[in-house]
């Protein structure tokens, strides 16, 4: 998940952020991973992947939100940039909105690079909408994450989860 996330990231972000910006290490994002589905999972965080069936080409995150212990929360949707456009980011999704809405949560939340234009028009027509919020993700360069705010019947609906395994 880590390599995935990584490699993702760098492809993703590489017109975001500034050269100068030192992109995470491995060994960082693993240690961030380990966070996320270590002591969180007693919270009801979970993590969702999809494989190729050679390997993993995304992975989501889906549990309570850290500030709001009522709302739902979605995180670090990552898909392999040769998977882009294929449906796999659709398909994790779907699956962590499933989770959210089997947890009994109404509303979720997100957060999302400011300038990350294709995942913010994504979200939006899944029926994400700003709430205004913004965090520092890189402040030499003014780099910010906007929050997302959906109401769970809203989000697109939970269309059908197919898994192999």
């Amino acid at each position: 998940m880590a390599r995935l996330h990584l490699r993702t990231a760098i492809a993703g972000y590489g017109h975001i952020f500034p050269p100068e910006a030192p992109p995470p290490t491995y060994e960082e994002v693993l240690a961030q991973w380990e966070q996320w589905l270590g002591p969180d999972r007693a919270t009801g965080r979970r993590g969702f992947v999809a494989d190729n069936g050679k390997r993993l080409v995304g992975v989501v995150l889906a549990g309570p939100d850290p500030i709001e212990e009522d709302a739902g929360h979605v995180a670090r949707l990552y898909v392999d940039p040769d998977q882009w456009g294929r449906g796999t980011g659709t398909l994790l999704y779907d699956a962590a909105i499933a989770h959210l809405v089997a947890r009994g949560f109404r509303e979720a939340t997100l957060w999302v690079l400011e300038a990350n234009d294709r995942a913010r028009s994504w979200y939006e027509r899944l029926g994400w909408r700003p709430t205004g919020e913004r965090k520092a993700t890189y402040a030499p360069a003014g780099i910010d994450d906007l929050r997302y705010r959906v109401t769970l019947a809203a989000a697109g609906g939970v269309r059908n989860i197919v898994s192999d395994r």
